[in-house]
């Protein structure tokens, strides 16, 4: 019979075995990482073990190594080497996942034994993939969506009894990809329509509180602070009652999803009533009310997460220096000299595959994809929405002629994480990028850096580094579904990436810091040839470009005296016109504003911040 002295866990040990597993596996897949990368897996394997031994310091460790290093191998190792050791029994491993399709391939991949297994999601076929109840599996695997909404109902993860093992809290906890502390809130009233007739019809008194919120919003300034009353109070009717009016679930998709972006929509505006928000110009959309709330508790520290994004988001070093709840552990530079990344200046939002704009996009898309029909491509798309984007696979799969259907993939923005079913593919195309309102970068950085409303502005600088991180952490992870993924040594694989992004973007200024060592070359399938006005227009704008011009900026008002052109021709026929924009950006110039609430000039484009300077 064992004694105690015996079962007591020797420091170190995991870590080997778990090292020593991982080793085995590399070499049996031909995945050669560098030196460094392998130390820096051995950093992830340690703080697993710490957590284990209880020693972990209260923080979360993030690992920002790239896609395809081995994060998710070590993670693996760690766990089948803390199963297998007697010592570790009463240590229970609660493991987050971004996606309830990443399970079932998880747990396969894992091989956990289902005896020592939970899984907890709304599925109950996911959820059979365990057989143990929860508090007696050793292991229990949820959505990070699943963790969230759970941890409402209780005042501290450690008294969150649902995740527990034999009746203590899981030492050892996973997240997978993005983490963040809680909700970015951005509101308005094209926010809140949906929202507003059944407030109307059964909280009228409700409504015209809400109503007058948003109409004294409107008469702000950017940037002011204002204090919402406490409206919840007022008329003694908690978030509860409200949610109530949307608890009936919808008979088709479309249903529900308005009946969950009115719970959403119903959830952030009790969390504003009677708090000191900012009131920002939201272009189009007109003034917005900004806000964050924590969702997460503290003491969900100590926990690992593991995402390549981290050395690219703004977010995490704000927890890092702000908040001061993250450390980084060792991380491991990968070479991206293999990739060659084509750049269409063109805009790449939803907007942008409306109309003939569109319809030139598709058609380079196409054009591109059949320069190689012998190769595999995979397509990262805008899904549709019925106004603005239409069906991107159906309509490219119609203008593709030389390429063999079954080489080409397509994956939606959403969809794009998380997936190694694209790992050979040789090509890639971000067919668009995803972008939001400027309001939800302000609120981003408010939430990550727990600065509140009365603790001051945030700046442009500051909204322009989360806004360029964001758009770095959707191309890492898309680009890196395909072949560049994979690592030979400090490299990557080879691979072609085509990207759709405007300068304004500062996509293309940022891809040498978000893949180092790439090649960057122009990409331009569509010819738009520039002729009358437009043509005008373009040579004088060249013509000031190559002058000694002292100032960064050219006025609209200028262009249009000198040129003698109306500034209503100018702004409908000639700044919307699709081959003057492409002609701007092959410029590097940018349509921008000296303070007012419209476009007033054309810049040269600026760099952008944060990771690209870090990188220097």
């Amino acid at each position: 019979m064992p004694t105690e002295s015996y079962l007591r866990p020797f420091p170190g040990y995991l870590t080997k075995q778990a090292m020593a597993s991982v080793g085995r596996f590399f070499r049996s897949k031909g995945h050669n990482p560098s030196p460094s990368m392998v130390a820096a897996l051995g950093d992830i394997a340690r703080t697993i073990e710490q957590m284990a031994l209880g020693e972990a310091d209260r923080k979360l460790f993030l690992s920002d190594l790239d896609p395809g290093t081995g994060k998710s191998t070590v993670i693996k190792a760690s766990i089948d080497a803390l199963l297998t050791q007697q010592a570790y029994a009463h240590v229970g491993v609660l493991l987050c996942v971004s996606r309830l399709s990443e399970i079932e391939s998880m747990v396969h991949d894992m091989g956990i034994p289902e005896g020592m297994l939970h899984v907890l999601t709304r599925d109950d076929a996911v959820n059979a993939l365990g057989k143990a109840p929860i508090n007696e599996a050793q292991v229990l695997i949820t959505t990070q969506q699943m963790v969230e909404s759970r941890l409402r109902f209780y005042p501290s993860f450690e008294a969150a009894d649902l995740f527990f093992y034999r009746g203590q809290p899981r030492q050892v906890r996973l997240w997978d990809e993005s983490f963040s502390v809680g909700q970015a809130i951005t509101l308005n009233p094209a926010d809140l329509g949906f929202l507003f007739p059944v407030l109307q019809r059964f909280k009228p008194d409700l409504y015209q509180s809400i109503r007058r919120l948003f109409n004294a919003a409107s008469e702000a300034t950017d940037g002011m602070v204002y204090e919402v009353e406490d409206f919840a109070a007022k008329h003694g009717v908690d978030l509860n009652d409200v949610l109530g009016l949307f608890d009936e679930d919808g008979k088709d998709k479309e249903e529900r999803t308005l009946r969950d972006d009115q719970r959403h929509a119903a959830t952030s505006l009790w969390y504003i009533s009677g708090k000191t928000v900012t009131v920002r110009l939201d272009g189009r959309f007109g003034h917005t009310v900004i806000d964050y709330r924590d969702t997460m508790p503290l003491d969900l520290a100590p926990m690992l997460i593991t995402d390549a994004s981290g050395r690219v988001r703004d977010g995490y070093r704000d927890m890092q220096d702000e908040r001061r709840i993250l450390v980084k552990l060792e991380s491991a530079p990968k070479s991206y000299e293999p990739l060659t990344v084509h750049v269409w200046k063109r805009g790449g939002g939803k907007s942008s595959f409306q109309g003939s704009t569109g319809v030139d996009l598709l058609d380079g898309i196409a054009k591109t994809v059949d320069t190689k029909p012998g190769e595999r491509w995979l397509i990262v798309h805008h899904r549709a929405d019925g106004f603005r984007v239409g069906d991107v696979e159906k309509e490219i799969r119609k203008r593709v002629k030389a390429t063999p259907g079954d080489n080409l993939a397509f994956i939606s923005w959403g969809n794009h994480q998380a997936t190694n079913a694209y790992v050979d593919y040789e090509n890639v195309i971000l067919a668009g990028t995803l972008y939001y309102r400027p309001s939800f970068y302000e609120a981003l950085k408010r939430l990550n850096a727990d600065r509140p409303s009365g603790a001051g502005r945030v700046t442009q600088e500051e909204i322009e580094r989360v806004m360029l991180g964001e758009h770095a952490h959707l191309i890492l992870q898309a680009l890196c579904r395909g072949r560049v993924r994979k690592c030979d040594g400090e490299k990557c694989a080879p691979m072609h990436a085509y990207v759709i992004a405007s300068m304004r973007s500062h996509i293309p200024q940022a891809l040498p810091a978000i893949f180092p060592g790439c090649t960057v070359n122009p990409w331009k399938p569509i010819e738009v040839p520039l002729s009358g006005r437009v043509a005008k227009v373009v040579a004088y704008v060249e013509r000031w470009l190559a002058s000694s011009a002292t100032t960064d900026v050219l006025s609209f008002k200028t262009i249009c005296h000198d040129l003698r052109i109306g500034s209503t021709d100018f702004g409908n026929n000639i700044r919307k016109n699709p081959a003057f924009r492409d002609a701007l950006a092959e410029l590097s110039l940018e349509e921008w504003t000296t303070g007012k609430r419209y476009f007033t000039c054309f810049r040269r484009v600026v760099c952008g911040y944060g990771f690209v300077e870090d990188a220097a």
